[in-house]
């Protein structure tokens, strides 16, 4: 019997929807297809290390409890080490020319907390499960920890054998780039717009320091009296109270409203124009992102931002025989 064609049976706006069904498929698949070509899944430890991800939980709460600071420590050790090289852990390794001497990174926190973690993942799974995905998994439930959502975390990232002070400063967006050149950076990490505003989100429980907003102080472009005319007056004079010059090292909360909750406030305060770093402000201010500002302003933040943090974390990663499994994130084996 000969097959029959089912355009001829089937009714024209019929026949349209199942190809775009069918283009929508196709383009799952490919996405999905392109994951796994990089042999990242989500369940990768299923068989080799079950209980995974409940040992990085509970050995994170138990840093957290300690110190809570760790929560967005961890989160922005995983950004940084993405952003450099790809999600690795290159920024994990100690050396005097390693990724965390470099000026960029001196204040990183939260390595201690994956110390922790791993040390817990070798004593139940030895030589199974990378630092490069523990750092992702612990990221995660940095999130979750200070009331965040959760999301599926795909394994199967491998170490890298190389760390360098060179390669952050290249790498890392900085306080004072345009929302172009966030743009241009974000977009060679395959991040788009849309990613790169959820992601910085983070900064929903992060920390700056004085010579992070100085700029906006003492030093702003066309500006008769040196500062960000478009800061609001109480927070320029709390501002140069706090940091009178680069100098100065208060711990500066970047969500002014709820800076231990990681929640949405971080775009409302941006929206009202009180963003503390001006490359966060820009974000509202530019035509480019600030549709995707208003749009985290809410509670689809929450699911934005994860499934920005899925990109980013398949980004430049190592898997196969490529890199190695550290028994030690802080050293090659």
């Amino acid at each position: 019997m000969s097959e029959v064609n089912p355009s001829k049976r089937m009714p024209n706006h019929r026949r349209g929807l199942a190809t775009a069904l069918l283009t929508i498929a196709f383009v799952f698949v490919c996405l999905s297809s392109q994951a796994e070509a990089q042999g990242l899944t989500v369940g990768f430890y299923e068989n080799s290390c079950p209980t995974v991800e409940a040992i990085i939980w509970e050995s994170m709460r138990n840093s957290y409890n300690q110190d809570p600071t760790v929560a967005p420590g961890v989160l922005r050790l995983s950004f940084h080490d993405c952003f450099v090289r790809g999600c690795d852990a290159s920024v994990l390794l100690d050396g005097e020319e390693a990724e965390k001497t470099a000026a960029i990174n001196v204040n990183l926190h939260g390595f201690e907390a994956i110390d922790a973690a791993k040390a817990a993942v070798e004593a139940a799974c030895p030589n199974t499960v990378s630092c490069a995905d523990i750092l992702q998994f612990a990221a995660r439930d940095s999130v979750t920890l200070t009331g965040g959502e959760g999301w599926d975390v795909s394994g199967g990232r491998r170490d890298s054998l190389v760390s360098s002070y060179v390669d952050p400063p290249l790498g890392l967006p900085l306080q004072t780039d345009t929302v172009s050149e966030l743009l241009a950076n974000f977009a060679e990490k395959n991040l788009n717009a849309a990613h790169m505003v959820a992601l910085s989100g983070g900064h929903s429980i992060g920390i700056a320091h004085c010579q992070y907003v100085t700029d906006r102080l003492y030093d702003y472009p066309s500006s008769d009296t040196g500062s960000d005319p478009t800061l609001p007056s109480d927070m320029q004079a709390t501002l140069k109270t706090e940091c009178p010059n680069a100098a100065a090292t208060p711990e500066l909360n970047v969500d002014e409203v709820t800076p231990d909750t990681f929640d949405s406030q971080y775009f409302n305060n941006i929206v009202k124009g009180r963003g503390l770093l001006a490359s966060d402000q820009r974000l509202m201010d530019d035509k480019a992102t600030s549709d995707a500002v208003l749009a985290n302003n809410g509670p689809d933040f929450g699911g934005n931002f994860g499934r920005a943090m899925v990109v980013m974390a398949r980004y430049n990663v190592l898997t196969g025989n490529a890199g190695q499994i550290r028994t030690n994130c802080r050293q090659v084996n």
